[in-house]
């Protein structure tokens, strides 16, 4: 008997293995495996790809690339890539998206198991039972909860973008802040020659007679002067370059070492618009955050309302009860339950009232906060304007003022080189031009810098 039901098994193994069961050969394993991970590779690029589509919509390289000058350009895509802030920001979001995921898991059915069991000296119970609990939402009070943390995520989504148009803002204006002192340093060392060279020659009088010991009071002053705003120049060029390290994600070891061009290769935008439309506002990330968090609390005092009203709950269990664990899945210990209930708040000492006003009160915080960020905008967009219209004018005066100086200083050195001017008075002449080309190219730093903040105040779309 034995025998018959050991082979009678046997055939139906090998029965079921071979026509019902699928039969998998190693191959076919490794392809469904190579299969499965290039699903993910292709997933994980996708995401990357979306990542980076919304960074160069981002980045705006159209206008940086204004600019003529590469090396900026290739500073503005690392910070896009290893600005740690940014980096912050994106987690922020991601943060905002799971946020949402859960509001919408909070208007699906709860599922649980609980396995619970008891002994005793007389008795011993095991069950397990699979629960199902859902509120309804009649109300819709849940729906405005997750309305709310979408809007939220659009808020952080905006705030995300205002935050990327202010660092890369950042970066270039730390650039072009280097570049200015680059090249103040560039004259700056040529200054400090030019006033040690008439300290020694006024000293060189003084022994003759020609210049009084106050003239060479006042050229060692000056002289030391210079050495100072040497100095400083140094040091806040050395700041700047550590700032622009950070930016870019990169360690401050070596900043000294950024690479850089001259602000004389600079091209400033001379095509700027001179007004800008009042619709231009509503493109900036600032403003439509805060209309998205406007609508977020508008939902949020929609959701505080309906809190109390009752809430309709179904529940039930499904599952088995047994006193032996032979008997366990047995049909005949099935049970099956269901059920619902109604929820009224009635006595809360007012927390519910007080929630609601707290949230009305925040909708009306937001729509005051949205009509300042308005006008603030506006506020923004005419200062950037009045300030580029004035300090481009001032560049154009210096720019002439440059070429006054320069063929005022020919002329000397012309007479000098015929005796009528001495080397000394010579000496002096160039560093008054140098002074003005020391201002000329500030007033130019200062309208590249103008051009910057416009782009920010229009919201990076200029």
């Amino acid at each position: 008997m034995n025998n018959r039901k050991l082979l009678a098994s046997i055939f139906i193994i090998t029965f079921l293995s071979t026509n019902i069961l699928p039969v998998f050969s190693v191959e076919d394993v490794n392809k469904k495996t190579v299969k499965v991970e290039i699903q993910k590779e292709t997933k994980r690029k996708n995401k990357k790809a979306a990542a980076a589509d919304k960074k160069l919509e981002y980045m705006n390289l159209e206008w940086w690339n204004r600019f003529n000058d590469p090396i900026l350009t290739d500073y503005i895509v690392k910070t896009a890539a290893e600005n740690y802030d940014i980096k912050i920001n994106e987690l922020k979001v991601l943060q905002g998206k799971a946020a949402v995921q859960e509001g919408w898991a909070m208007q699906l059915p709860a599922i649980s198991i609980d396995a619970q069991g008891s002994r005793s000296d007389y008795m011993k119970n095991y069950t397990i039972p699979i629960g199902v609990n859902y509120e309804i939402d009649i109300w819709g009070k849940n729906y405005n909860v997750r309305k709310k943390l979408q809007k939220d995520y659009e808020a952080m989504q905006y705030d995300e973008k205002a935050a990327f148009i202010s660092l890369t803002t950042l970066t270039s204006t730390t650039y072009f802040n280097i570049l200015n002192i680059d090249k103040q340093i560039e004259i700056q060392k040529e200054l400090v020659n030019i006033r040690k060279e008439v300290l020694e020659l006024t000293k060189v009088n003084f022994e003759y007679g020609l210049n009084s010991s106050m003239d060479v009071t006042q050229a060692d002053k000056s002289y030391i002067e210079s050495q100072s705003a040497l100095e400083t120049l140094k040091k806040d060029r050395a700041k700047l370059l550590n700032q622009l390290s950070v930016l870019i994600g990169s360690t401050s070891e070596n900043s000294n070492e950024l690479q850089r061009a001259s602000i004389d290769e600079i091209t400033l935008l001379n095509n700027l618009p001179q007004s800008i439309e009042t619709e231009i506002v509503n493109q900036r990330p600032d403003i439509l955050s805060i209309e998205a968090q406007l609508k977020a609390a508008a939902f949020d005092v929609k959701a505080a309302r309906k809190a109390m009203l009752p809430t309709l709950t179904i529940n039930g269990n499904w599952g088995y009860n047994y006193n032996n664990m032979m008997n366990i899945f047995n049909y005949k210990q099935l049970l099956l339950t269901l059920g619902a209930g109604i929820t009224q708040p009635v006595f809360q000492g007012g927390r519910l009232i007080a929630q609601l006003k707290g949230k009305k009160y925040k909708y009306e915080e937001m729509f005051n906060t949205y009509q300042k960020t308005i006008l603030t905008s506006f506020q923004e967009i005419n200062d950037s304007l009045v300030v580029l219209k004035s300090d481009t004018a001032k560049h154009s005066n210096d720019i002439k003022r440059v070429q006054n100086e320069t063929k005022y200083f020919q002329d000397i050195n012309f007479k000098y080189e015929k005796g009528a001017v001495s080397y000394l008075d010579t000496l002096k002449f160039k560093e008054t031009l140098l002074a003005v080309q020391q201002e000329e190219i500030q007033s130019k730093t200062e309208c590249l810098i103008d051009s910057l903040s416009l782009y920010k105040a229009v919201g990076g779309k200029l």
